[in-house]
């Protein structure tokens, strides 16, 4: 629909006549037919909307936020609950049909698995929430049911509504349903009021994978992340992965993966967009871009965060971009780029960039040697991406690795070799001899990754004795398919 670029979570009004909202720091409404744009309020952070039969608007922001509701002028919005003791998060909120009462989920974690998950429902004139159901998924309320997720069942809960009271144990709807528990409770289900289900069944995984090579190209195992991600980084104790999503997520585009337990998490409950994660020395802290309008407007943010904190602290901001592209290995600043001009930003003192490497050249995927005198990266000289190393901070003395084409260059832990991949997804290696002026050796193929290679993300790891390479694979296979039934509550026994 025309209007609605960045739309996420839309929602109905009660007539089926508009469609609710969320975009660009507000909610808003547009008519179901087309035609002229409304704001229905400003709310900073993602929110996910439910309207009313008497007009009154509900939001909820995910995170550390109860269910808010928008006064009559859009001005202002006052809490239509409270914040639980232990609760993190209530969203998925929606009214019951009689439309003076409405449920939400309520969650005490934000991890993948929260068996402490429960639905509520509450009044709009106040008073207790009412524990209705404990479930990890959210819920949608219909004349005399309660429908909800259960792993990958959906099942039917019948309803006393008036009492608020369960009657009977749950039924089965249907099997196999899609979902991911990295989204806060989201699963592919919809029901309207007169007793229409749509739900969305999926063979295989929607997300892309990554499989662990040797140097030889054989396979041992992988990660299968439970989110949509585009860019990943290794941390240098190989212990976690930090993935930066396609998009914008009610905890932020930022998330955390175990590589021991293969558990993935978010890694900020700051629901802007995020981007560019990089490791620490130390393997403490992710450097990141903020990007508090999604990208497309200032201002232009640089945070870090500690692993296990959630908190970030502010680094640098101001209207002009500086992607951040690596860490320095004594910590004391990080490399950060606007595709033309490299620049360090100091971590203490006057934070500010200072521009050390400009030309009018297309570059990216700058990286650091491990004693910090040489720079990796690529450079779009003429039309494709080559691989180059330099000299640094000086860059004056700049050599060519790559031949007819690469990408994504990585260091080994020890400076004396470089990997790279090629135009034809190859991986590569070149060694590197240290002296005054360093000796860059003919790149030599590792292995085949089956990458259509990226100049500008990564898509690919190596661990520091450059013995293991961590590498997307794209999903196959992958299939999703949506049922809709007419009668649901006819096909319950």
């Amino acid at each position: 629909m025309d209007q609605t670029e960045g739309a996420l979570l839309p929602f109905w009004s009660p007539d089926s006549h508009f469609i609710g909202f969320w975009a660009g720091g507000k909610l808003k409404k547009i008519p179901r037919t087309g035609g002229l744009l409304e704001v229905i309020c400003s709310v900073a952070e993602i929110a996910q909307g439910a309207w009313g039969s008497d007009g009154t608007i509900l939001f909820a922001r995910a995170v550390n936020s109860p269910i808010l509701r928008v006064s009559r002028n859009g001005t202002s919005a006052t809490p239509a609950t409270s914040m639980l003791p232990g609760q993190v998060s209530q969203m998925w909120v929606q009214f019951l049909p009689d439309g003076k009462r409405f449920i939400y989920l309520a969650r005490t974690s934000l991890t993948t698995d929260d068996p402490q998950a429960k639905v509520y429902a509450q009044s709009l004139n106040g008073g207790d929430p009412i524990e209705l159901l404990t479930s990890q998924s959210r819920a949608v309320a219909v004349p005399d049911y309660v429908l909800f997720a259960q792993g990958q069942n959906l099942l039917a809960q019948r309803m006393d509504w008036k009492a608020l009271r369960k009657i009977g144990d749950p039924l089965l709807l249907a099997r196999n349903v899609a979902a991911s528990q990295a989204y806060l409770g989201t699963s592919e289900f919809t029901a309207s009021q007169n007793g229409v289900l749509i739900y969305g069944t999926a063979k295989g995984s929607s997300f892309d994978h990554l499989k662990w090579y040797a140097r030889d190209g054989s396979t041992s195992g992988g990660l299968e992340p439970v989110i949509d991600y585009q860019q990943f980084t290794l941390s240098p104790d190989g212990r976690y992965l930090a993935l930066n999503s396609f998009h914008q997520h009610a905890t932020g585009s930022l998330w955390l993966i175990d590589i021991a337990s293969n558990t993935t998490t978010p890694l900020t409950i700051d629901p802007h967009a995020q981007s560019d994660p990089v490791w620490s020395p130390d393997s403490r802290y992710v450097a990141f871009n903020l990007l508090p309008n999604g990208g497309s407007d200032p201002p232009f943010l640089v945070q870090k965060i500690e692993i296990g904190n959630q908190q970030p602290e502010p680094i640098y901001g101001d209207d002009q971009r500086h992607w951040v592209e690596d860490w320095s290995p004594d910590g004391r600043f990080l490399l950060t780029h606007d595709t033309k001009t490299l620049s360090i930003l100091p971590m203490t003192g006057d934070r500010k960039p200072e521009a050390i490497y400009s030309s009018s050249f297309l570059k990216d995927e700058f990286h650091l040697s491990p004693d910090g005198h040489l720079i990796a990266y690529g450079e779009n000289r003429s039309g494709k991406w080559e691989v180059f190393v330099a000299s640094f901070p000086s860059f004056q003395s700049i050599k060519q690795v790559s031949i007819s084409g690469g990408a994504q260059p990585r260091w080994r832990g020890d400076g004396r070799e470089l990997f790279f991949i090629d135009y034809e997804g190859k991986m590569m290696s070149a060694t590197v001899e240290r002296s005054s002026a360093p000796k860059i050796g003919v790149a030599r193929k590792l292995f085949d990754t089956g990458l259509v290679p990226d100049a500008t993300v990564n898509q690919y790891a190596v661990t520091k004795d450059g013995l293991k390479f961590l590498v997307l694979e794209p999903r196959k296979d992958f299939l999703e398919s949506y049922s809709a039934i007419l009668n649901w509550p006819g096909t319950l026994h």
